[in-house]
């Protein structure tokens, strides 16, 4: 088993670690607001950075140092922007780590910490004021030179927004096209939104209000045509849903059934990527937030919170000469265990999952 790191705001206010056997708190300081948003990103140094919005309505930013210290914390000095344990996201790209979060005023924010950890590009609106709820879920992808963020508009359709650096007359400045990747009143308002981005590109996924999931491929920066991944009423209403992508180009994008079962929609078997189940039911609570990572080992590892113990769930997701059967029955190649949390847990609790640092 690889070197696996989940993470998740506590009912105190503190960041905790799972590791692949142990629970345990990454620091002292109430950082953030119980259960709130976290984003977990492996950095390019094989270092891995968490990030939040802290109790002062900022960015805090946690990184992990080579010595295997653990993480150290950096405030953002500018507050009041997002609701403490607010909506965000990050992803990895050429230039450093993109950070996107939802401000107070209705408008998706981003930042970009360089290599050294150290603010690189400052906080600032991709979309004008008033033009998303500050609740709304974001997604956040790299491809090549370009990073983005996904999320459902005011007028309920998908929307992709593509930066790139450019030249400002005070230095880098990020430049941003926002493209509409679907028509208005496709999912509903404040939807939950994943993206899954690699080598060979990127896709965007959402629930629809039809109950489905649905991927948008994106080629180069350009959003295509969605594609439907599963029937009508599949999905849950508000279903948090997690993706990642293989450096061969196959996708997956997980989510929690109504039965509490947690179900995968991947092009890694056949062309019709219809949900296969890989944990039995009552395995999470329906729609529950949950986070995953390929291990680069033909295994898919997802992470989530339970009533009183970090859920690790272990898929065989590549490379199988067999697809899994098709539901009810959950495919047997999964492993499914418990850490006990000696604090109160709850299913609702955001999670972000990555590997760390190779020992």
């Amino acid at each position: 088993m690889p070197s696996l790191a989940g993470f998740h705001l506590g009912g105190d206010g503190r960041l905790y670690a799972a590791g692949p056997s142990t629970l345990g708190r990454a620091g002292a300081a109430v950082i953030g607001a119980p259960g709130g948003g976290v984003a977990t990103v492996r950095r390019s140094d094989g270092l891995v950075a968490v990030f939040t919005v802290g109790t002062h309505g900022g960015l805090v930013a946690g990184f992990t140092s080579a010595a295997g210290s653990g993480l150290s914390f950096v405030w953002h000095p500018q507050g009041g922007v997002a609701p403490p344990g607010g909506r965000i996201a990050a992803v990895e790209g050429l230039t450093g780590t993109h950070v996107f979060l939802t401000g107070v005023n209705g408008a998706v924010y981003h930042a970009m910490y360089s290599r050294s950890g150290a603010l690189g590009l400052p906080l600032a609106p991709v979309t004008p004021t008033g033009s998303v709820p500050q609740t709304t879920s974001l997604a956040a992808f790299a491809v090549g030179d370009r990073f983005g963020v996904v999320f459902v508009g005011g007028d309920r359709a998908v929307r992709v927004a593509v930066g790139r650096i450019g030249s400002g007359p005070a230095g880098p400045i990020p430049i941003w096209t926002t493209t509409a990747a679907t028509q208005p009143n496709v999912a509903p308002l404040g939807s939950p939104v994943a993206a899954a981005s690699g080598t060979g590109g990127a896709a965007t996924f959402f629930t629809g209000v039809d109950g489905r999931v649905w991927r948008i491929p994106v080629a180069g920066v350009t959003p295509q045509q969605p594609v439907a991944l599963s029937g009508p009423g599949t999905v849950p209403v508000g279903a948090q849903l997690a993706a990642t992508m293989a450096p061969t180009g196959e996708f997956v994008v997980t989510y929690a059934g109504a039965d509490g079962a947690i179900r995968a929609a991947t092009d890694a078997f056949t062309p019709l990527p219809d949900p296969w189940v890989i944990a039995p039911p009552g395995a999470h609570a329906p729609g529950g937030p949950l986070g995953l990572t390929y291990g680069g080992d033909d295994y898919l590892y997802l992470g989530w919170c339970g009533l009183d113990r970090w859920f690790w769930l272990i898929w065989w997701w590549l490379h199988r000469r067999f697809p899994p059967p098709p539901p009810p029955p959950p495919d047997p190649y999964h492993d499914l265990f418990g850490i006990p949390s000696v604090l109160p847990m709850r299913t609702n609790f955001a999670v972000g999952v990555t590997l760390t640092q190779p020992q």
